[in-house]
């Protein structure tokens, strides 16, 4: 008799120490913060309006934007060119948060050229925005939208990403039922994509009323609950560092151990990624490095975000 009461009291306690954390239900959010999506506004070859006009109703709302360079058309003197930005309007973009990337040198159709001149427009065009911004690009855009299997295996060397599909953005091509379906869509199939457009007020598909672009700003910011809107290069990176991040876990007393692994480059990847777990009537706590993360919930998930290349991380749960 007395063996089996100690044996029961063993059993209690273990049982006591054991997490109440379910391990099975813990994974990286898809997108950041667990949004349902994301959308990254991209705008093409430099134009004047994008430093006077797109910059700043972006930052208006909280946004950055990528903005893709043809550097052959970027002067310091604003007088050679009144249609596209200065070198120091690039800078000050850069300087904001705006992701200033390579749409290669002086824009020709890179399927159509030679490999070793398609390269040199390519090399060229990173060459000078690294040597006027300081900022490598990590992401490409073809011009005219043409890319082939060799085109992409140039533009891709030591970048995390390119891109080879968009929706419109511009108002000729794009009515505002047609942008907000856009929106609905990404949402419901839980997909990035990526909108594209040149001018506001003037040049390739600019807007016939300038007022829509603000209008779906607008729509897109009252979405953002669910929509993250994120530059091209932070959603790829974000993208690829989830998929190529595994977790694994430990019970240590009433705590869950998680340690994240990882074989990606940091210097191409370094960013943080949101874990995601469910949200119960007990407080959650997190700490990675001995450092405590902020912890939010909602909709019945809480929400962490965590280094891919930290240490192990430390959950635990206490009542509120």
């Amino acid at each position: 008799m007395k063996k089996f009461i100690l044996s029961t009291a063993a059993a209690v306690m273990a049982m006591s120490c054991a997490s109440d954390i379910d391990m099975n239900e813990i994974k990286i959010s898809s997108y950041k913060d667990g949004k349902d999506c994301a959308v990254s506004l991209t705008f093409d070859d430099g134009m004047k309006e994008h430093y006077t006009i797109v910059a700043p109703e972006l930052e208006k709302r909280g946004w950055r934007g990528t903005f893709w360079l043809c550097c052959a058309w970027i002067h310091d003197d604003p007088q050679i060119d009144t249609t596209h930005i200065t070198w120091q309007e690039a800078v000050e973009m850069a300087r904001n948060g705006h992701e200033m990337s390579n749409h290669s040198w002086s824009h020709p159709n890179l399927t159509q050229l030679p490999a070793e001149e398609a390269l040199k427009e390519i090399r060229l065009n990173d060459e000078a925005i690294e040597k006027h911004i300081g900022i490598k690009p990590l992401t490409f855009c073809f011009p005219y939208n043409s890319y082939n299997d060799e085109a992409v295996a140039m533009a891709m060397e030591g970048r995390i990403g390119a891109r080879l599909k968009e929706f419109w953005l511009g108002g000729q091509h794009s009515p505002m039922d047609y942008l907000h379906k856009q929106i609905e869509d990404a949402i419901a199939a839980g997909s990035w994509i990526a909108g594209m457009t040149h001018g506001i007020n003037y040049g390739y598909d600019c807007y016939e009323d300038p007022s829509e672009f603000t209008a779906f700003l607008d729509y897109l910011k009252s979405m953002e609950d669910k929509v993250w809107v994120g530059t091209f290069r932070e959603v790829a990176a974000y993208t690829k560092a989830a998929a190529g991040t595994s977790l694994s876990f430990k019970e240590r007393g009433r705590k869950v151990i998680i340690e994240p692994s990882t074989d990606l480059d940091p210097e191409l990847y370094g960013g943080l990624l949101t874990m995601e777990m469910p949200c119960t009537d007990m407080e959650i706590q997190a700490q990675q490095d001995k450092k405590d993360l902020a912890v939010t919930c909602k909709d019945g998930k809480a929400y962490f975000s965590f280094d891919p290349f930290g240490g192990e991380i430390t959950v635990s749960q206490q009542p509120l």
